[in-house]
Parts: structure tokens; sequence; C-alpha cells
């Protein structure tokens, strides 16, 4: 009996393998133009949002579109005065924290060594890098959130673009097909999927910011407010931005009052996350980010290592309406599939 063949169109696999690994060179060496141009797009979807509830009301289109800026503006600048004022806080007990970090590691390395039996003769040393590296990786951070403010003007500056040329946009992508329709329902279902990826996932924060804050007040955790606000924010990275935010809170919770405090902590990170991936990920985001398990962590890595933290945040909803694209591409069926979260 002879084994059933495959048959795979070479010029086919060529052009898919050329296309990927054009797009990723583009996307790496590109990244300083793609960035500002993909965050832009997405604050100006979101915008979009009041703009047609002004509009609905009988407000002309500029002053709707000044009004939706206006307030994005004044969202950003409280964020950012919340937590500039509590990283300089942060900044000056900074000595007292990595004196207090050194001191906990070299206790627990000491006890390791007493109890089971550890020959770790360097540790004070190896304890002194271990905190050096973790400052350079703090460091790191916000120099990638500082790369991406100091593109704040030009980012300004396109939402601004995207809005008051909206339909022009629009009516050029439809020319640039033949289905009308299928184009439309691409664009529409794209712009939803970010619409209620975005507004979902800021439910979702401002009620872990509450718990959270609630939680670690209660656990005597310093900063809680600022690690609050953090840890809430940085859960709009699945999985990775959970334990990032929490973990320092939970570091923190240890060095300044203890083991009690800490495990309160891990307590209320560890409920909080069950009640956020059961109940109000898929009450309020439900299936629009429906996907492949594999193919969101995959995802996650992959633009982090193309755009940092930006790539972090922005990498779900981009894989999102990547997956309704290849929905309304003919002979893409099968990647819509492979994207997709299947019972």
């Amino acid at each position: 009996m002879s084994t059933p063949k495959i048959e795979i169109s070479t010029n086919n696999l060529i052009k898919t393998l050329l296309l990927t690994g054009g797009l990723l060179v583009l996307f790496f060496y590109g990244k300083d133009l793609i960035i500002p141009l993909l965050v832009a797009a997405i604050i100006a979807i979101l915008l979009d949002i009041p703009v047609q509830k002004l509009k609905s009301w009988g407000w002309p289109n500029w002053l709707s579109i000044a009004l939706a800026v206006l307030f994005m503006l004044l969202f950003f600048l409280l964020i950012f005065w919340l937590l500039n004022s509590q990283i300089n806080t942060m900044a000056e007990d900074w000595p007292t924290i990595k004196d207090k970090a050194n001191e906990k590691l070299n206790s627990l390395s000491q006890w390791a060594n007493n109890q089971l039996n550890w020959d770790y003769k360097d540790y004070i040393e190896g304890n002194k890098k271990l905190v050096e590296k973790a400052e350079g990786l703090a460091s790191t951070f916000l120099a990638s959130l500082m790369s991406l403010l100091s593109q704040s003007l030009i980012i300004f500056v396109y939402i601004i673009l995207f809005l008051m040329q909206k339909k022009q946009f629009i009516t050029f992508f439809k020319k640039q097909f033949s289905n009308e329709a299928a184009i439309s329902s691409l664009l529409s279902k794209s712009a939803q999927t970010i619409k209620n990826y975005f507004v979902g996932k800021g439910k979702i924060m401002v009620f872990l910011f509450i718990i959270y804050y609630i939680g670690f007040l209660f656990g005597s955790v310093p900063y809680a407010l600022f690690l609050a606000l953090f840890a809430s924010l940085f859960s709009i990275i699945p999985y990775v931005g959970n334990l990032i935010g929490g973990g320092i809170a939970v570091a923190l919770s240890y060095l300044y009052a203890g083991s009690t405090p800490a495990l309160i902590v891990i307590g209320v990170i560890s409920v909080t996350q069950l009640v956020e991936n059961y109940v109000l990920t898929p009450w309020i985001i439900g299936d629009e980010i429906n996907l492949n398990p594999f193919i969101t962590i995959f995802g996650i890595i992959l633009f982090s290592a193309l755009w940092g933290v930006v790539g972090a945040v922005i990498s779900l909803p981009l894989i999102g309406v990547l997956k309704v694209i290849f929905d309304h591409t003919k002979g893409m069926e099968a990647w819509a599939y492979l994207l997709k979260k299947t019972d």
C-alpha cells in the first residue's frame, strides 16, 4: 500500500518565507518609524469612540476630535504625574532599598549554607551583583519608556491626522481591493478587536488597581500606591506583566515588613489573578482576542524582542488583527485556524 503524499507549492512556500523574513527585518530595523505609527493608530482607534459619541450629539467633527484629544492628554498627564511622584520618592530611598535587599539576601544565603549545606562562599559578592543586575533591568525598563516619551510629539501629530483623515484612509484601502464588502468588514472587525481589547483591559486594570491598593495597604507594602498602579498597568502584558508587577510588590513587602506581609501580598495577587483570568477577562473582553495559548506566549516574546515593552503591550491586539486579516483572505484559512483558541 502506497503512502499518501502531500503536495507543497514551492513557490508559495518561498514567497511565505521571504515575506515573513522581510517583515521581521523591517519591523526590527524600522521600529523607530513603525512604533509611533502603530501606537498612534491604536490610540486613534480608541479615541474614535468618544469622537463618534460627541458627533452623535450634534458636535462638529473638529470640536469632537479636539475634546477627545484633550481628554487623552489629561488622562496621560495624570498617570505620568502619579508615577513620577512615586518614582521620585523611591529614588530617594533607593540606597536604603539596596541595603535591605543585600541584608535579606545575605541572611537567606547564610541560612542555605547552614541548613542545606550549600557551599556558597562568595554569596555576599554574588548577592551584590544580583541587586546591581536588578537595578540595571529597572534602568533598561525606564529607558524604554523614556524612548517612547521622546516620540510623544510625533505620536500626538499622527493621532490628530488619523482622526481627521479617517474617511480618506478607509477609502484608500477600499480602492486597493475589488471586494469592497470584504475590506469594509475587515477594517470594521479589526478596529472592533482593538477597541474591545483595550477598553476591556482598561476596565480590568481599574479593578486590579483598587484590589491591589487595598491589599497592599493591608500587607504593609511600602509605596503601596505606586506598586498597585504599576502592577495594574503592567497587567496589560498577559502573564509576564502580572509576574513582574506582583513580584516587585512581594519583594519590597518582604524587604520592608517581613515574610507575613509578603505572604499576604502573594495571597492578594493570586486571588485577584484567578478572578481576572476566569471571571473578568471572559466576561469583559470575551472572545475578541481568543488566541491559541502557544501563539499568545510566542507573540509576546517575539514582539518584546522586536520592540521592547511597547511590543509586549500591543502584541495581542496586533495578532488579533492578523487573525481577522487571515479570516478575510482566501487561502489563509489554515493560518486563521492556527491563531485561534480551540476547545
